[in-house]
């Protein structure tokens, strides 16, 4: 009788995390053999040459230095107001689109992805993503009754694949009036591919034109690791969202979690850009609720953060520092995985950026598999291997390439 107390809709079989599970072997590897003996690509979490994670000393000083009484108070449901005008400074720097723009502190980028999802689209309609994608993303879908339709995400050229996009946006406008687009870039997570500027101006021409009246179409852009996707020069194309045809919504998921090693904090934001002012605040207003139904209000210490080192010069400069120091340390272990892969012939995915390269192949998983005879421990997915330079050194990205062929040769030859 018991067995049916749960709503149809909150049915789900107990799966468990894959990447969590695998993370969960290796630590029980490294406790067995020591951590220098094993490779450990599971987590996305900045790790440093002797396998500790990395929480910046200019953010976590100053969480230590505050206020108890601004760490234990409530923020506003919505999100403190100097935190939501800093955030999208922040977010945009010297390249804020046209047009009216709106912030709603969020938990983490996680929380701006599930408001785009709930408020821009409803039961039934898709949302549109490359087939290399966060698996949150799908879930998310499962949990609001989306439909969740990939698309091939590179042609033969390794571009972003115009062509197959195209495919998928028009499928879905022709069975709903509404469609959610997600593009994970710069460095996307988990391949490390940033679509070009030109690139996206392609991709506009076809939503644009799309965009006929009765059928909207919601841009969101997932901006979780581009602050490690180059200096500062990758934030032009925001420019590019500006002044759109009122039917088209930008919404920009912005995450404190990579770029200021805060992981457990769930700090963020949803940007909101319309050239519609009315539009602008709807959006807002649904957000808003929606943050009163979900979690009541944000994390106050996260906000806090953001705006001390935003506001303090000296603070400011101190991270700014850190952040630089630890984006070149990604991009020297990047560098050793992608040139040493090239001297094996493994085949990987352009890298750009971010915390992730991945490796296409077949037997993913047997690979993966095969890997922790070896004392490697790497994320597989459908499409291939996924290999974490963020928790990697640059010593164990050199070796790591051949490591990896001679188990793909292995097993697929």
């Amino acid at each position: 009788m018991g067995k049916n107390i749960i709503a149809d809709h909150a049915k789900w079989p107990r799966l468990e995390d894959a990447i969590f599970k695998i993370s969960g072997e290796c630590k029980k590897a490294i406790a067995k053999k020591g951590k220098d003996k094993i490779i450990n690509s599971t987590l996305g979490t900045l790790i440093d040459d002797d396998g500790n994670i990395i929480a910046f000393d200019s953010v976590y000083d100053t969480l230590k230095n505050m206020d108890k009484k601004d760490i234990a108070s409530y923020g506003a449901i919505e999100g403190d107001k100097e935190f939501l005008d800093l955030v999208i400074e922040k977010c945009f720097g010297a390249y804020k689109p046209k047009g009216f723009i709106k912030s709603v502190a969020t938990a983490g980028g996680s929380g701006a992805v599930r408001h785009t999802i709930w408020t821009l689209s409803g039961v039934g309609d898709y949302v549109i993503c490359p087939n290399w994608y966060w698996p949150a993303y799908a879930t998310m879908c499962e949990e609001y009754n989306r439909e969740f339709l990939n698309y091939e995400f590179l042609n033969e050229n390794f571009e972003f694949n115009l062509k197959e996009f195209t495919k998928a946006l028009d499928f879905s406008l022709e069975k709903k009036d509404r469609v959610v687009c997600v593009f994970n870039s710069p460095a996307n997570n988990p391949t490390g591919f940033s679509i070009e500027d030109s690139m996206w101006d392609k991709i506009l021409k076809i939503i644009k034109d799309r965009a006929v009246d009765g059928k909207y179409i919601t841009i969101l852009l997932d901006v979780a690791y581009i602050e490690f996707a180059g200096d500062g020069s990758q934030k032009k194309f925001f420019q590019k969202f500006g002044d759109l045809p009122e039917n088209i919504i930008t919404t920009v998921a912005y995450s404190m979690s990579k770029s200021y090693t805060a992981y457990g904090l769930r700090s963020g934001a949803c940007i909101i850009v319309s050239s519609n002012e009315e539009i602008a605040n709807q959006v807002f207003d649904s957000m808003k609720h929606s943050n009163r139904a979900i979690w009541s209000n944000i994390t106050h210490a996260g906000m806090n953060i953001l705006v001390d080192l935003e506001k303090d010069e000296k603070k400011k400069k101190s991270y700014e520092k850190e952040l630089e120091f630890y984006r070149i340390m990604l991009e020297k272990r990047a560098k050793a995985f992608t040139k040493n892969s090239k001297k094996v012939g493994l085949v990987t995915l352009p890298y750009f950026g971010g915390f992730f390269i991945s490796i296409p192949c077949k037997n993913s998983k047997k690979i993966a598999e095969k890997l922790k005879e070896k004392d490697m421990y790497i994320v597989a997915n459908k499409e291939g291997l996924r290999f974490a330079v963020c928790a990697v050194s640059e010593k164990k990205c050199k070796i790591s390439p051949k490591i990896i062929k001679e188990v793909i040769d292995e097993i697929n030859n």
